[in-house]
């Protein structure tokens, strides 16, 4: 019995412990459950945010996917271009050197022919000197067989009609036959 009496005021003396303990420790888990309560909260806002973060992350992948999509399609336009572009150019070059070529050519001819037009210039003009020297030095009195001018033909054929009528001219000045 003694040892019931000693076991039962152990007892009441650790339940008389464990009362302010288990208040104490009912005050601390309220505390720590209203705490993870909060961040409870707090981790299911950043969930949420880092939810959202993600959609937009996947939303601007899509559109940088496509864009790079579109990129790549202009890159391979211009890339094709750049190749047409340079397997023209030997085929310019051609053209360039022909045209040239055939720009020399006309420039020898267009000097071909200014030297021709230089020489019949002068060709003529040494005949136009001839024929004039001639007239200063032959009888005015006989008629020409080659014009100078218009001019001179005229007086000719009036000097000739006159004749016709006035021997003091037919005297004066010998005509050609007319034909």
């Amino acid at each position: 019995m003694l040892n019931q009496a000693v076991e039962k005021y152990i007892k009441k003396k650790e339940h008389q412990r464990m009362k302010p303990i288990t208040s104490d420790c009912k005050n601390l888990l309220r505390k720590e459950n209203e705490e993870l309560c909060i961040s409870k909260q707090i981790l299911e806002k950043k969930i949420e945010e880092l939810l959202d973060l993600q959609e937009q992350y996947k939303s601007r992948e899509v559109a940088m996917t496509r864009s790079l999509e579109e990129s790549g399609r202009k890159v391979t336009q211009l890339s094709d271009l750049v190749a047409f572009f340079k397997s023209t150019i030997p085929d310019m070059r051609k053209a360039i050197a022909l045209a040239e070529k055939s720009i020399n050519i006309l420039e020898s001819k267009c000097q071909h022919l200014e030297d021709i037009i230089s020489a019949k210039d002068r060709k003529i003009i040494t005949l136009v000197d001839q024929i004039s020297s001639h007239t200063k030095y032959s009888d005015i009195n006989i008629e020409l067989e080659v014009y100078s001018s218009i001019d001179e033909r005229k007086l000719w054929i009036k000097k000739c009609s006159e004749s016709e009528h006035d021997l003091e001219t037919r005297r004066k000045y010998t005509f050609h036959p007319q034909t």
